[in-house]
């Protein structure tokens, strides 16, 4: 299966053999959101979704986890619909309905059967335009984050990453959770969040994008009167990290296994070397055939799981290196890690791995179009975070582009001897 989707890559052009090419349309309101859609025939279902372009990082150190806390609310009922209204108009309809909370901004969505636009669009400008935010419910809600903070607490791998994130953005709004902290969370009361919600869910922060079964023009005429009203207001202001990373950061608990995370500050997401890259870190630790994959698992058993992963932000960046091991092989982990590490940052990878990356990049890509929900997250991500939708063609001629040499010079400046680390665990 694996091998299949690497030989997808050099026939983009079948993907749609015998159907019409999907079509990009946008559409900038000037009273609401900017929308983008792609009409894709082969589809039985329509997938809308709306980026608010605000995210943990926009709020105050005091007001940390307001854009979640939002979240939550939102879907606790509006001025015309009860929570369970809302919950039986999605189930009843077979689809889903659900949101994320990012550092840089906050994405809800619907997915319903074919024919099921105008109700995806009016669910979602009902919730996002016109939410109730109760105060009974914001003390309900109060009472399940913080909930989900204790299961967050009790989870070694996220607390590891937190530990790492804060590391790696001291006293920086990106080194915080998006959760917000106990002592946030409780002091959020229901005007603050409302406030929020006024400032920042307006239009020049609002994406709808929409994919499958989609009349454009129809949808456009239905967001206008959804998103009626949410013009004016402005964009966050947001200020990139000074400070380096501080020094590793061990929290010692009992656990059965020892999670550890490695990372370090890498390029923004609009530095043009950004796929490089992409590419350098799945050779080094994202797929199967990866160097942390075979090294640690598949030659010593080391971990069930190592990955590596890049998280790239409007003006700064992170490369990440997560796994975990019973105690007392953890040197033995951390030693191989930080080997395949250093191989890769000093003699860089091979040209056989950098194709194999390349096609498999190529094969996801082409995966993805076969689900509305692929289609409508790969508009929003690309209206919401680069201004504009780049089409399949140019996403493959991008990475065909890209030469071993400009692969293995990012790398080798991003993954310095200075890693940092954070260890959540017992290491014997």
């Amino acid at each position: 299966m694996n091998e299949g989707a690497r030989t997808a890559g050099p026939n983009v052009g079948a993907v749609d053999a015998g159907q019409p090419a999907p079509t990009v349309q946008t559409t900038h309101l000037d009273d609401g959101p900017t929308v983008v859609s792609e009409r894709w025939e082969g589809a039985h279902s329509v997938s809308v979704g709306v980026w608010v372009g605000v995210g943990s990082r926009d709020e105050p150190a005091a007001r940390a986890g307001a854009s979640h806390f939002l979240e939550h609310l939102l879907f606790k009922g509006t001025e015309r619909r009860s929570a369970r209204s809302i919950a039986e108009l999605v189930d009843g309809s077979g689809g889903e309905m659900n949101a994320a909370t990012g550092k840089e901004f906050t994405a809800f969505y619907a997915r319903l059967p074919a024919g099921g636009q105008d109700l995806a669009v009016d669910l979602l400008g009902d919730v996002l335009c016109g939410p109730a935010l109760r105060a009974a419910d914001v003390e309900t809600e109060r009472r399940v984050i913080l909930e989900e903070l204790h299961l967050q607490e009790d989870d070694p791998s996220d607390v590891v990453a937190s530990l790492l994130d804060e590391a790696l953005f001291p006293d920086h709004d990106l080194g915080r959770e998006v959760l917000g902290t106990r002592k946030s969370v409780e002091a959020l009361d229901r005007d603050g969040i409302a406030a929020f919600h006024d400032r920042w869910y307006r239009s020049p922060n609002l994406v709808l994008a929409a994919a499958g079964i989609v009349d454009h023009d129809l949808l456009v005429e239905s967001v206008a009167v959804a998103f009626a009203g949410r013009g004016g207001g402005e964009a966050p202001k947001r200020s990139a990290p000074e400070a380096l990373p501080c020094g590793d950061r061990t929290l010692r608990r009992p656990t059965e296994s020892v999670h550890m995370a490695w990372g370090w500050r890498a390029i923004h997401r609009h530095d043009q070397r950004r796929r490089a890259l992409g590419l350098g870190v799945h050779v080094l630790g994202g797929g199967l055939s990866s160097r942390l994959f075979q090294a640690v698992r598949e030659d010593r058993g080391l971990a069930y799981s190592v990955f590596a992963g890049a998280h790239l932000y409007s003006d700064a960046g992170a490369l990440g290196i997560h796994a975990a091991t019973e105690p007392d092989r953890a040197d033995e982990l951390r030693r191989v890690v930080e080997d395949e590490v250093s191989a890769v940052a000093e003699h860089g990878i091979t040209a056989d791995e950098l194709e194999i990356a390349r096609r498999g990049f190529e094969g996801a890509r082409l995966l993805g179009l076969e689900d509305s929900g692929s289609r409508m997250t790969r508009l929003g991500n690309g209206q919401s975070l680069y201004g504009r939708v780049e089409s399949v063609d140019e996403f493959v001629a991008s990475l065909r582009a890209i030469r071993l040499d400009e692969v293995n010079a990012v790398l080798a400046e991003v993954l310095t001897p200075a890693a940092t680390l954070a260890m959540v665990g017992s290491p014997a």
